[in-house]
């Protein structure tokens, strides 16, 4: 009987590793009605039936991880992350409440923990987990993606100063400069932001998304030539911009403009 039940666990590693999900899936439920089932063994079908959008599945495989390990800050992490994923954002916030109590330093958990009280419109509560992210972490990747979700919450300010931060660390980076200046045009600071955007243009002239910003941003100071060129530069190198164009409540002004219905028809 052992015998059998250790070749069911080498079979389902074996189907893990040639990416065989149904033999996977046959071989996690004979694994968990024969008892064998572990931790390691519901982590991984959690995370893929999560990637398969089996979400029930996701979360009856990670709380059965948890019943074997119920001091695994990574199974509630994961949860959390599927619970976030089927828009349950209560339930997802008690994993990642859980999954901090164990691990208070988690990054990752902190960062989805304020997302779900944002979509909850706890933004209170949010930015304090935000800020806690923030003392951190050290890269300038994860500074932007927290100086995203600080204006997310309407906290702009904190968004700018982690962005002026992030550029002590990386003054070349032009993605940096592009997203200030979304910011400080949306402030209404009209000078400093033409000059984040004409500064991120002449860093990375090949980089549609900054023209895309930059196109916003002379739009909403009343520049609606620039905005129209910098658009016609933003569609050139990635026509997909139409369509985030013809719906962009921030190009509104140029919709009076035949140029700009030109531009988004093609």
């Amino acid at each position: 009987m052992t015998q059998e039940k250790t070749l069911a666990r080498l079979q389902w590693e074996q189907a893990v590793e040639n990416e065989d999900f149904a033999q996977a899936d046959k071989l996690f439920f004979k694994l968990k009605d024969d008892g064998q089932l572990d931790s390691e063994i519901a982590y991984v079908m959690g995370i893929w039936y999560r990637q398969m959008h089996q979400y029930s599945n996701s979360v009856g495989a990670l709380g059965l991880g948890l019943v074997a390990k119920p001091d695994s800050y990574e199974l509630y992490y994961e949860a959390g992350n599927t619970l976030m994923e089927m828009g349950m954002d209560e339930a997802a916030e008690k994993q990642y409440r859980s999954c901090l109590t164990l691990k208070p330093s988690y990054v990752d958990a902190l960062y989805c923990l304020g997302k779900v009280l944002a979509n909850q419109n706890k933004m209170d509560e949010a930015r304090v987990q935000y800020c806690k992210a923030l003392k951190l972490i050290d890269t300038v990747e994860e500074m932007i993606v927290l100086a995203v979700e600080f204006s997310a919450i309407g906290d702009v300010d904190q968004a700018i100063h982690v962005y002026y931060q992030a550029l002590l660390k990386e003054p070349e980076n032009f993605y940096l400069y592009s997203n200030i200046g979304v910011e400080l045009a949306e402030q209404g600071d009209y000078r400093d932001a033409q000059f984040c955007h004409e500064k991120a243009m002449q860093m990375a002239p090949d980089v549609a998304d900054i023209w895309y910003n930059a196109a916003c941003a002379y739009t909403l100071m009343n520049e609606p030539m620039r905005g129209l060129l910098a658009l016609e530069k933003a569609i050139t190198l990635d026509p997909e911009n139409r369509n985030y164009a013809a719906q962009d409540p921030e190009l509104e002004n140029l919709h009076k403009h035949k140029r700009f219905w030109k531009l988004v028809k093609g």
